[in-house]
Formats: C-alpha cells, sequence, structure tokens
C-alpha cells in the first residue's frame, strides 16, 4: 500500500510537472511587427518595432512595412515587391543574399519574453514570402539554405559579413514563394535561449536561382507572425502540414490578384441619399473572414466578420466619422482553406 501510495505521488509530481511545463509563458515579442515607435519611412527601420534588433552595420539592418507607413516604409507597394500583411498591418523584409554586394547578409533577429526552458520540447512557426516584384525591383532570386539558430543574448554581424556559426534549424530546399508560406518545427532547447535570428548562415554562398524578373540579383523574403509554442511530446508535429527542411510550397487555389476573385472599393459618400452609402469588399471564389476599417493614426474604426462585413461610415460607437483617408484590411480564405490578408486605403466623402 505504501509502494502504491509512494508511486501515486510521484506520478502527480511527474504530471503536476509536465503541467508546469507546458503551460510556460515563453513568446516571441511582437511576433507580428504591429508595436512600433513610429511608422517606417525608409529602409533599415527594423528597430523602430519594439523587441527587434539590428545585429549588424545600417546598410545590413531589416526593414519595416507598415500600411500607415510612407515613401519606402509602405504597404502594400514596397520598393521591393507588392505584398500584404499576413496578419495585422506590419511585416518585416531582409535580403539573406546580395549578388551584387558581395555576397551581403541580412539576418531578422528577435527575442523570447523569457528564456526557454532546457529541455523543453518547442514549435517555432512563422509566415514568409517573396511577393510579387515591382518592374523595377533587382530581387528574384530563390535561395536554399536558411536557417535559424537560437542563443543566449543577441547574435552579433561583423559588418555586412555572415556569421559563420550553425544553425539549429536548416531550411534546405530553394525558397520562392509569391504567397506567404508557413514554416515550422520543433526542437528541444539545448540552453536557457533569450534570442534567435534568421538568414543564411556560414561562409558558404547558398544555392540561388532565378525565379522572377529580367535579372534579379538579390534574394529578399517578407517575414510575418512569428510564435514560439511549448511542444507536449516528440512526434506531436506530425500532423503540421509544412513543417521542418522538408516542408513544400502551399500554394493559392485563387489567384487574389485577378478579378474577380476580390474587389475593395476605393471610395464611398455616406450621405444618406441611397447611392454609394455603404463601404464593402466584394469576393467571388473566396470567402471573408474579416475585414477591418482603421484611421490612418491606426484606431480601429469598423470590424465586421463573414457576411457582416458592410460599412456605413460609423465608428463602433455609432457616431459619424469624418471626411478623409481610413486604411482597410481583408482577410479572406481560399478553397484550401488558406487564409490571405490584404490591405489598402479608402477615401470617404461626405
Amino acid at each position: 500500500m505504501r509502494k502504491s501510495k509512494h508511486f501515486l505521488n510521484s506520478l502527480i509530481g511527474v504530471c503536476f510537472l509536465m503541467a508546469t511545463t507546458l503551460g510556460v509563458g515563453q513568446t516571441v515579442l511582437n511576433g507580428g511587427f504591429e508595436q512600433v515607435t513610429g511608422y517606417p519611412s525608409q529602409p533599415g527601420a527594423i528597430e523602430l518595432a519594439t523587441h527587434w534588433l539590428n545585429i549588424g552595420t545600417v546598410t545590413s539592418a531589416p526593414d519595416l512595412f507598415h500600411v500607415l507607413g510612407s515613401d519606402a516604409g509602405d504597404l502594400p507597394e514596397t520598393p521591393i515587391a507588392i505584398v500584404s500583411p499576413y496578419q495585422g498591418m506590419a511585416i518585416a523584409g531582409f535580403s539573406p543574399y546580395d549578388m551584387m554586394n558581395e555576397g551581403r547578409r541580412q539576418y531578422i533577429s528577435g527575442s523570447f519574453s523569457e528564456a526557454l526552458i532546457v529541455g523543453q520540447r518547442y514549435l517555432m512557426t512563422f509566415q514568409m514570402t517573396n511577393g510579387e516584384i515591382t518592374e523595377f525591383s533587382n530581387a528574384g532570386l530563390g535561395l536554399s539554405g536558411m536557417g535559424m539558430r537560437f542563443s543566449e543574448g543577441p547574435l552579433q554581424q561583423l559588418g555586412e559579413a555572415c556569421i559563420d556559426l550553425p544553425p539549429q534549424f536548416v531550411f534546405s530546399q530553394v525558397f520562392y514563394n509569391r504567397e506567404w508560406q508557413q514554416i515550422s518545427f520543433n526542437f528541444i532547447a539545448q540552453e536557457p535561449w533569450t534570442n534567435f535570428a534568421w538568414g543564411l548562415f556560414g561562409n558558404e554562398a547558398g544555392n540561388v536561382t532565378a525565379e522572377q524578373g529580367a535579372s534579379p540579383s538579390k534574394v529578399y523574403c517578407f517575414v510575418d507572425g512569428i510564435s514560439l509554442s511549448p511542444a507536449a511530446a516528440i512526434g506531436s508535429d506530425e500532423a503540421l502540414p509544412d513543417r521542418g527542411p522538408n516542408a513544400k510550397p502551399g500554394v493559392s487555389l485563387a489567384d487574389l490578384e485577378a478579378a474577380p476573385s476580390w474587389f475593395v472599393p476605393s471610395a464611398f459618400t455616406p450621405n444618406g441619399d441611397g447611392d454609394n452609402d455603404v463601404f464593402m469588399p466584394v469576393c467571388e471564389n473566396v470567402s471573408i473572414r474579416s475585414f477591418q476599417v482603421y484611421s490612418r493614426w491606426g484606431e480601429m474604426i469598423f470590424s465586421g466578420f463573414n457576411n457582416d462585413v458592410s460599412w456605413d461610415g460609423n465608428n463602433q460607437q455609432g457616431k459619424s466619422v469624418e471626411s478623409g483617408s481610413y486604411v482597410w484590411k481583408l482577410d479572406v480564405v481560399d478553397p484550401n482553406g488558406k487564409v490571405f490578408s490584404k490591405s489598402g486605403s479608402l477615401s470617404l466623402i461626405r
């Protein structure tokens, strides 16, 4: 009886330890780049996103893009490519390899809310795309061998050179995707890591392929939705559709750039004359998940879901808003169940 009681107490202790371990609060700080100290207007503005770091020189600093940005920092048309956020209103961009600048490297470097627990198994997930390059962009190269390295404290890049350290995870296949693709992998924390960096590690040039454009010379990627969560047990990632080095690009069945897939008007006149009094997106072969309207200062004015997405020009308190420019964000789901985000501006005229 004593042995059974001792075994039961031990089992309860193990279960409590497992519950405590799996309930840890480690997250990626500002994983969607939404918390900003200002809106970007030029390249290399990653430090405007709180908790994100520039670990090299000014020329190797990643970029921040925001729907409310200006000049070289706004969305959806950036100097590199046309792209909308996967979620929210902001994304980061970086060039892991630039052939024309002696192989210049850039790295995306972020932080965890707490040091990882040694021996705990975690799931890291993020979204990445190359976007639709513009006519004058020198991007358009695909790249294999990008990886993620975890560290205690931020890594340091010497100028624009590579970080000659091995990553703990490598995406071995060539990455190039005009739509957002999810990359997920499991890992076990070997040390109390506090930071991570994503890019091309080591002094090898990496395998580059020409994917888009007449004469591309640079690899350029956008990232969004970076998250961390504890994994329950080894093998718990078996159901993930995209994971590890062998993840395959997720291709949408819907061409979101082509009519009549989706359409959002550029202006409306909610003056009560019965003509053009409401503002709403129109979608054909995709379904609407959510639709929001923001002021130019980032305040949410309207939020709708599914079929209830028509805006009458009133704020959430039912009061009429002033004439002017506003920003909309649309989340749609394609026939595969893949979620895409689009955003743009509109004019309200009374």
